[in-house]
């Protein structure tokens, strides 16, 4: 599997007001630099980029908002200029900048990025299905951009389950949590060692499960055909979760992966507090 869709349109409201200027996966965490056991504070998107290239995707869809489009763009973009000047620079720090970017670089140039224009969020649902042209008949990898994993070795297991069986349509990463609100809902059956999902609701009142939807999920291109299908849900947008509904309806075969590792959501000030927090210790 080499295709991802990176989804980071969303206007970022919950943790205003540094999201006027800034999209919250733009937003930094702790990393560990490649040259010494110093901190660096990298972006989400590029913790998300470095970590999908690590593990063999080179076709990158990035879904953006008109408003920062530039600012995530210049991020991704090669700029020989400003490698040259911190390469000429005499002090440590700016020469670890330096290699750093030119690394990042490197993986870039190996890739096909492609841009779209997201002028108006209209749901997780309306982002995805406006990468349809770039993904064409594609399994693909979907991945939001305001969602911080520390540790990717669990993503082999979730592309294994599906490129295994030639019957999957759509694979779910899934955790049990006791807090529920917030979160896309799937319920499973235990067939044959398989996590088969039978019912997936988006943000229930009354959740059936504990089992919660994690932002990154294994698709075929028929996804788009479902998402066309499927009518606006939660908060009257078009919802990812909704159209692997439609899936299931048609005895697609969805199956889950259970996850253990830990993750973030970084949409609110209280959840971007915890991602910076555990990547400060987890990387050092």
């Amino acid at each position: 599997m080499k295709t991802a869709v990176i989804t980071t349109g969303g206007l970022g409201t919950r943790i205003a007001t540094i999201t006027k200027s800034c999209p919250k996966t733009m937003l930094p965490v702790y990393a560990k630099s490649e040259y010494d056991n110093d901190y660096l504070l990298k972006p989400i998107i590029e913790i998300i980029f470095e970590n999908l290239y690590d593990y063999g995707f080179r076709k990158f869809c990035i879904i953006v908002s008109s408003n920062y489009k530039s600012v995530i763009k210049n991020h991704l973009t090669h700029d020989s200029s400003f490698i040259k000047l911190l390469s000429k620079r005499n002090h440590y720090h700016d020469k670890r900048f330096g290699k750093t970017l030119s690394r990042l670089s490197k993986k870039i140039e190996k890739c096909e990025v492609h841009w779209i224009n997201q002028d108006t969020p209209m749901g997780f649902g309306h982002a995805l299905l406006s990468a349809k042209k770039f993904v064409k008949n594609d399994a693909f990898l979907l991945h939001a951009g305001d969602a911080y994993f520390p540790d990717y070795t669990f993503l082999p297991k979730l592309t294994d389950l599906f490129q295994k069986n030639p019957d999957v349509a759509c694979g779910l990463l899934l955790e049990s949590k006791k807090l529920l609100e917030g979160y896309g809902i799937a319920e499973v059956s235990k067939k044959n060692s398989e996590n088969i999902v039978i019912g997936v609701e988006e943000k229930p009142k009354k959740p059936k499960s504990n089992l919660v939807i994690l932002p990154m999920y294994i698709f075929k291109s028929n996804i788009f055909d479902a998402l066309q299908e499927t009518s606006n849900g939660y908060n009257k947008e078009l919802q990812v979760t909704d159209a692997i509904g439609v899936l299931i309806n048609k005895n697609e075969k969805v199956v889950a992966l259970k996850m253990k590792q830990k993750w973030f959501d970084i949409g609110t000030p209280q959840r971007y507090f915890n991602a910076l927090n555990y990547s400060y210790k987890y990387k050092h």
